[in-house]
């Protein structure tokens, strides 16, 4: 047995590196010829090492790619084939990762250790002239381990004599350096946690890498001349550039296609090999738009021989049209004064969302206007005036202040709204809440939680229940929601005061706009919550008043028996979640009767069986809470391919369970609500917390880790039937898209990409592109805006998020507890959104950022409502909003990928989001500020509600 720093490896195969690979085999050695040493690490990724001695393996930190010379295999078949490495030094290698590349490089003079050269580095596929390995922005990642139709395999090492290791290697890697099909071979190594560095000689060496091939029969047949039909592809088509889309039929002995654009080579990355089954579709998305091509395709067969090529000529589809013009957003200007005199209580009305300071009575942020007494999105400096669609909230904040040092006391009351025709809002649909002020991160004091004001109640200031030395102003928080039965035109009411030592008082004045906002969700603001608190269903519903989705992980049936026997037990269950899937819970709410949108299931590792060492085949040291993570690390080293590990009654089990969820749902007609199977642990939580779990599916980083989580979504979609995948759907949680490659293909329905995984614009493009060839639902999850940030900050996330094609947007934690509602986000690590609110003689109460998210929530059905009366896809709306709001979103330097926590957010002001909604809302109306172009639907995926 190998030993390396202490843990088992695996079992020393004592053969010469020469050996032949089977008796009566023509073998050959494919010799390396040029090799480079490249980092993925921050700070080295555009450090080259082409011509140092050794190269490092080092998880997905550090690889090589080898360039070998083919010419011995090319037109025989490729019987076996072996790639061989050796050692310099003690290594941890166990699963080897190979890929062809798909883009060509140069290995550069850098006789050094990786450092700045003119060879290839992670960044670029030559450092000296700055070129991409494909697309502008891409990286090695993107053209090697499945991504850029590169061809990929892993497998075990095995231990050979005087340092020799080897790994077994797929045919068509073979096939693909003969044919010209690959620069080179990619090799990487698996990983753990110890993050080892592993040391391999490279070309500079006396030990080179070289591939060990058997080699059988020769290969002279020639493909017949490909069946390819084309056609314009306005659906790939962007602002400035058309597409075209081929199809090329399927075909007898063809590895490859060539093909090339008005005489040039298309590049490999863009060239999917052919499948088992069915046509080749390839499309060419970055054309001049209208313009006439000339397409070649070749078929090139496994040993080498290329067809006569298929010629065509088409002309590539326009280029996407420009999108309606949206009018930019004016500052608010101040209306004339009709004070005589003023007012003995200081007040003005501020946008909502704003935090004013307690004790200055000023903004504590950027996000208005200069002087928003005088003016603001809400406020003209005497009057309220606002704007919401039917079905709509609408909100306001109304500050109040005193000019004394004695205290102030007021009594506020909701009044019902009149409108044309004597229409009214009544006033249960107006909405009173007490700001509730809580210390941020940074020690000062800012409006947190929204706090209900019942009828009557008085208002003291300063408030005697919270305290706050020197408060001279409160906040109370106004929502106005619009039922879908109003007339539509303008309504006004008395700005809410029963009482107070002045008339008169301002008027609220609301324009009810001719649209409805739908009830069903056109984007998920889902609160993630890993507890249940007490009057949990008071959290849904406060969650879904704010169009968000509460998101409790554990809600689970009893087990009994094992294996195919296995029955669940649904009584607590059924009466824990079935008002929420049946909607009965929500039969109060605005969105009356609209069941919750998603709930996770409870299959995880152990559930619904136990994992134990009877039906997962690791016979190692099984570590629990307070353990050494050597013991973690040994099962990487160590345990049976998850594929192979588990025992039959395991799996019998699972899909029992499985079966029986959804016969149960449909027996129940709860038939409305994703259904999530959300495999998201982390092994560390073994030693950490004394959990059953042996890998980390949240946010896979090691090869052991994404085989284990496409081993479970494998096991998920295969006990479903058809039909069934809609609802019942295999969600995973990934931070590094751009080492997903198409390992999760067919495993994974849903994606939700991570805070570093969605906020650049190459990692957004990996994110499309995996969410289109998988394909799979695109979502993203991160956090809400910081306590000690502008609440803008959570409207930025959600419309960033819609706007580059995703359906949700995940908090990675959104409870908190008792002690938040003095110091918010310093309670809980982050994301205090909902609160106990015994305090206050509620059930729970909701921070100020949920009413970000319902704000953000609603922009994205005018946004929606736009796309679908104009034709328009999410690259036409980012195209039509950004002229008018910037709406950026980031990831602060130095965060590591899986920092959910790590979001920034460019700066919003209330009044270009008033603004952007008006400009919205009239082009729903029909009434554009700059005329409108035709446009040509696009299909959309991606959204809850299509």
């Amino acid at each position: 047995m190998l030993r390396t720093s202490g843990f088992v490896g695996v079992v020393t195969v004592l053969l010469p590196a020469l050996a032949a690979a089977a008796a009566g085999g023509e073998v050959v050695r494919l010799e390396a010829t040029a090799d480079i040493w490249v980092s993925a690490f921050r700070g080295e990724q555009g450090c080259s090492a082409g011509r140092y001695k050794a190269f490092k393996l080092k998880s997905i930190q550090e690889m090589a790619v080898v360039r070998f010379g083919p010419a011995r295999a090319a037109g025989r078949e490729v019987v076996k084939a072996r790639l061989f490495l050796r050692r310099d030094g003690q290594d941890m290698l166990r699963y080897l990762r190979v890929s062809t590349v798909n883009g060509d490089w140069v290995e550069g003079t850098n006789p050094k250790r990786l450092a700045a050269g003119d060879g290839a580095s992670y960044d670029y596929a030559d450092n000296a002239s700055r070129r991409p390995w494909s697309w502008p922005g891409s990286q090695l990642c993107d053209v090697i381990m499945g991504a850029g139709n590169t061809l990929a395999t892993w497998a075990e090492r095995k231990q050979l004599t005087d340092g020799w290791i080897s790994v077994e290697l797929t045919p068509e890697l073979i096939y693909a350096l003969a044919a010209g099909d690959s620069d080179g071979l990619a090799v990487m190594d698996g990983g753990t946690p110890k993050f080892m560095n592993n040391f391999i000689h490279s070309v500079q060496s006396a030990s080179p890498p070289y591939i060990q091939v058997e080699l059988g029969k020769r290969l002279d047949a020639v493909p017949a001349r490909p069946s390819v039909r084309a056609r314009p592809a306005p659906e790939r088509a962007h602002l400035a550039a058309g597409a075209v889309a081929l199809t090329i039929a399927p075909a007898e002995n063809v590895f490859c296609w060539r093909v090339t654009l008005d005489g040039k080579p298309v590049p490999r990355w863009r060239i999917p090999h052919p499948g088992p089954n069915g046509p080749t579709v390839l499309y060419l998305d970055e054309l001049e738009p209208s313009r006439k091509c000339q397409l070649e395709v070749t078929a090139v067969a496994p040993g080498g021989k290329a067809s006569q090529p298929a010629r065509l000529t088409l002309t590539a589809s326009p280029a996407l049209a420009a999108p309606p013009e949206l009018a930019r957003p004016q500052p608010p200007k101040a209306a004339p004064s009709a004070w005589g005199s003023p007012p003995p209580i200081p007040f003005w009305a501020a946008p909502p969302l704003v935090k004013v300071d307690p004790l200055t009575g000023r903004p504590a942020f950027a996000d208005t206007t200069d002087d928003p007494r005088q003016a603001n999105a809400v406020w003209d400096g005497h009057d309220v005036r606002v704007f919401a669609a039917r079905g709509e909230y609408v909100s306001f904040q109304l500050i109040f202040g005193r000019r004394s040092d004695q205290p102030l006391k007021l009594s506020l009351a909701a009044r019902p709204l009149t409108g044309p025709g004597g229409a009214t809002i009544a006033s249960k649909n107006v909405e009173l809440y007490k700001c509730w002020y809580a210390r941020n991160k940074s020690k000062q004091w800012q409006p947190a939680y929204c706090v209900p004001i019942r009828p009557n109640q008085p208002l003291v200031l300063p408030d005697p229940d919270r305290k706050i030395e020197g408060q001279n102003w409160q906040a109370v928080y106004v929502d106005i929601y619009v039922p879908k039965d109003a007339r539509p035109g303008p309504y006004k009411a008395d700005l809410l005061f029963n009482s107070a030592p002045c008339t008169p008082w301002p008027l609220i004045h609301l324009e009810v706009l001719d649209f409805e906002i739908p009830d069903q969700l056109a984007f998920w603001p889902q609160l993630n919550a890993y507890k249940a608190p007490k009057g949990v269903h008071d959290y849904y519903r406060l969650a879904h008043q704010h169009r968000s989705v509460f998101y409790y992980r554990y809600w689970k049936p009893r087990v009994q028996g094992a294996g195919k026997g296995l029955r669940l037990v649904w009584d607590d269950y059924d009466s824990q979640v079935g008002p929420l899937l049946s909607g009965e819970a929500f039969k109060a709410c605005r969105r009356a009767g609209v069941p919750v949108e998603a709930m996770a299931l409870p299959f995880v590792e152990s559930w619904p069986t136990e994992m134990t060492k009877q039906n997962y085949n690791y016979q190692g040291y099984w570590p629990g809470k307070g353990d050494a993570v050597d013991h973690i690390i040994a099962h990487y080293m160590n345990a049976p391919h998850i594929g192979h590990a588990f025992s039959r009654d395991y799996l019998d089990a699972f899909h029992a369970a499985q079966r029986q969820f959804v016969e149960h749902f449909r027996a129940k007609g709860w038939n409305r609500t994703q259904m999530q199977a959300v495999f998201v642990s982390k092994n560390t939580h073994r030693i950490n917390y004394g959990v059953n779990m042996w890998w980390t599916t949240d946010e896979p980083y090691h090869w052991d880790d994404w085989l284990a989580l496409q081993f479970y979504g494998r096991l998920w979609s295969s006990g479903r039937r058809p039909g069934e995948e809609k609802q019942w759907v295999c969600r995973a949680d990934i931070s590094r898209p751009q080492w997903q490659g198409r390992v999760l293909d067919g495993a994974v329905d849903t994606a939700y990409f991570g805070t570093g995984a969605f906020t650049s614009p190459p990692m957004i493009r990996r994110c499309r592109t995996l969410a289109r060839q998988a394909p799979l639902e695109l979502r993203v999850y991160g956090s809400a805006s910081s306590d000690s940030a502008s609440n803008l900050g959570s409207v930025a996330w959600i419309l960033h998020g819609y706007l580059n094609g995703a359906s949700a947007a995940l908090p990675w934690q959104t409870l908190g507890n008792e002690k938040s509602l003095d110091v918010n986000d310093s309670s809980v690590g982050g994301n205090a959104l909902l609160a106990p609110g015994d305090r206050f003689g509620v059930p729970v109460v909701a921070d100020m950022r949920l009413k970000a998210f319902r704000d953000a929530e609603q922009i994205a059905e005018y946004l929606k409502l736009v796309a679908d009366r104009y034709g328009l896809n999410r690259e036409q709306l980012r195209a039509m909003v950004a002229p008018a709001v910037a709406v950026q979103a980031g990831t602060r330097a130095g965060a590591a990928a899986d920092n959910a926590d790590a979001l920034s957010f460019g700066s919003l002001k209330a009044c270009q989001l008033a603004g952007l909604r008006r400009a919205l809302a009239e082009l729903i109306l029909g009434k554009p500020s700059a005329p409108i172009r035709p446009t040509r639907p696009r299909p959309q995926t991606g959204a809850p509600r299509q």
